[in-house]
């Protein structure tokens, strides 16, 4: 009896022993497979979900135009806060951990038009948060090309420093480390608000999200 014991416990530490080395193997060549995958490249499925566009600037409950106060009562006070001026706009960087917004001066307040984040903790346009499948991100988007860098567009992103295109430009772009989306619109065919959403990602895994939408 005692035999047919030692018996049936080697074959089980046999099993265990395969199925661990097993495992380490499929393991290991995930690891590969996602380092060596071209997902700038990778061909897609086309589906009929919508551009991005201002409405997905947002980070958890914060959205694009809320004030300072808004702000700091979602999030509390920055661990750190600067200003600079650009284009004759006052700024303020609020850093948070893992989190950067950018609020511009609007009368006699600041509002939010800009954030990054680097951290899993927040949600930013439709949900995208850090460390997500970059392929999954991309499917929250609207994919019309199946291959090829541009997902969609009106224009592709050269449009964007030619002055004499006063249309609304919009498209999603795909690169080996980055996703780009863009919706600009022109005010009296001369000062152009640029939306924009930015994702770098490595080895198949979103490493950063920024936003911003501003004057160009």
């Amino acid at each position: 009896m005692k035999k047919n014991n030692k018996i049936n416990f080697d074959i089980l530490k046999r099993i265990f022993i395969v199925s661990v080395i097993v495992a380490l193997v499929l393991s290991l060549l995930l690891f590969i497979l996602n380092r060596t995958v071209d997902y700038s490249s990778q061909t897609l499925k086309s589906n009929k979900k919508t551009i991005f566009t201002i409405d997905d600037l947002k980070v958890n409950n914060l959205k694009f135009g809320d004030n300072e106060k808004t702000v700091i009562k979602e999030l509390g006070k920055a661990k750190k806060e600067k200003k600079e001026t650009k284009n004759s706009f006052s700024y303020k960087i609020l850093t948070y951990k893992g989190l950067e917004l950018t609020l511009r001066e609007n009368y006699s307040d600041y509002i939010l038009v800009g954030a990054k984040s680097t951290s899993r903790k927040y949600k930013l346009s439709r949900d995208v948060r850090v460390n997500d499948n970059v392929l999954k991100v991309i499917n929250k988007f609207n994919v019309t090309n199946k291959k090829g860098s541009y997902m969609y567009g009106n224009y592709t992103s050269n449009a964007l420093s030619q002055a004499e295109i006063t249309d609304n430009i919009y498209f999603g772009l795909r690169t080996k480390k980055q996703l780009m989306y863009i919706n600009r619109d022109s005010v009296s065919g001369s000062i152009t608000n640029v939306a924009e959403l930015n994702i770098k990602y490595k080895y198949g895994k979103v490493k950063m999200v920024k936003w911003s939408y501003d004057f160009n």
